[in-house]
């Protein structure tokens, strides 16, 4: 029985063997490291201990999450290539009714190493029916939202220029210009689209078994085969197989008691069940993947035909953010730590100028960011949220008497003004 057992993993890791040249990106210990994804041959790319999750191209140009809401640009050998601010990265957490991103969670390079992709979340306080600034004690409706964003990968890059992608989240590539999304915001959504930039959402996979719903999904470079989690508490790992191209597949009818006939756009082949499953990669063959749990990142193989596989082997114990890409692990290790280069500021944010003039029963408080994003302003207790625009700038009025000096942040960075009102 347990030369059988050693046969089948044997056999399994045998499956899961992709071409030479593969490899995974992960993060352990808050540093970047590649891996063959048989885990025989590793390489440490970064030394800062600073990194929280990371992502491949084709080319090994690597994108990795920082501290301080950015994203770094690694080369193979850690080279900080860019490091930039998004629109969302608007400051640590504050407390209180504050309007508040959430940010950059997740990013996704492109293939080509030009784009990136990441996930935001968004607090949103508006004034609720009979109440307002006055009213004691104060009350509020409360609104979570979700989405997606892509930036350039050479710098800061205005929302405007590829769009807010709205309500799923967990992109990842099909091609340069297109991103399957999941884990829909609402009720009655499926749970993965697909989306071209530029373009509009196009609704593609519901999974009606349990109606749980599915997240972390991710598609083979030939649109055959699917994997995502569900399950109450991620608890599934499900692979799928498409029953037809997913660009044009009708649509499925939410419509509760509806008479259409659902048409599956993909089959369920197999499961992984128990634990907690984190993340998922697919490999470039589309033949196996990657998928992260608590203990690390495991990779198994994918059959043909829609045949039952298993769970294949912990190849990464401790590691976590897997990416399985096409470009080879470098044979050396870089010989110094990696440095940061110059960061790459959103226009002129590094230059923050706040301006305070009064105005009957209080003062005005002007912000100029020379970029577009999100600035919160503090005076006491007082406490306003606002969005900058393409002018770089952006004012707010507090009600105020006598000496007072107001705070305002914007990407990180913080700026005060004193006056009299």
């Amino acid at each position: 029985m347990l030369r059988l057992s050693l046969l089948t993993a044997a056999l399994t890791l045998a499956l899961a063997t992709p071409a030479l040249a593969d490899s995974i990106a992960y993060v352990q210990g808050g540093n970047v490291f590649l891996s063959t994804p048989d885990g025989a041959r590793k390489a440490q790319v970064t030394s800062t201990g600073i990194y929280s999750s990371v992502s491949q191209a084709d080319d090994g140009t690597m994108i990795a999450l920082a501290p301080g809401e950015r994203l770094h640009k690694l080369s193979r050998d850690g080279k900080v290539l860019a490091d930039f601010l998004t629109p969302i990265s608007d400051g640590a957490p504050t407390a209180g009714p504050v309007n508040k991103f959430h940010g950059p969670f997740n990013p996704q390079i492109s293939p080509d190493g030009t784009k990136v992709a990441y996930e935001y979340f968004n607090d949103s306080y508006e004034t609720a029916p009979g109440c307002n600034e006055t009213t004691v004690p104060p009350c509020v409706a409360y609104k979570l939202s979700k989405g997606t964003l892509v930036s350039n990968t050479d710098g800061f890059t205005p929302f405007e220029t590829y769009g807010l992608l709205s309500g799923w989240i967990w992109p990842t590539w099909l091609d340069n210009q297109t991103l399957l999304r999941s884990d829909p915001a609402g009720i009655l959504n499926d749970d993965g689209v697909i989306t071209t930039l530029g373009g509009a959402v196009d609704p593609w996979f519901y999974d009606n078994n349990q109606g749980l719903g599915v997240i972390s999904m991710d598609m083979s470079r030939d649109l055959t085969n699917v994997i995502g989690i569900a399950g109450f508490s991620d608890e599934k790992l499900r692979v799928y197989r498409t029953t037809m191209s997913p660009f044009g597949a009708p649509d499925w009818d939410h419509t509760p008691f509806t008479n259409k006939v659902n048409v599956p756009t993909a089959q369920q082949c197999w499961e992984l069940t128990g634990g907690k499953f984190l993340s998922t990669s697919m490999a470039p063959s589309g033949k196996a993947f990657a998928y992260g749990t608590a203990d690390g990142v495991y990779t198994t193989a994918i059959p043909d035909k829609c045949a039952p596989g298993g769970p294949g082997a912990l190849v990464l114990p401790g590691a976590k953010s897997p990416d399985w890409g096409p470009a080879d692990v470098p044979t050396a290790q870089p010989t110094q730590p990696a440095q940061p280069t110059q960061p790459t500021r959103p226009g002129a944010a590094s230059k923050l100028k706040l301006k305070l003039a009064k105005r009957k029963g209080g003062l005005r408080a002007t912000l100029t960011t020379g970029a577009p994003g999100r600035a919160t302003f503090k005076l006491g207790k007082q406490k306003k949220t606002a969005t900058v625009g393409r002018s770089g700038k952006v004012t707010v009025n507090f009600k105020a008497r006598g000496k007072v000096t107001v705070k305002a942040t914007f990407a990180g960075q913080t700026v005060s003004a004193k006056l009299r009102a």
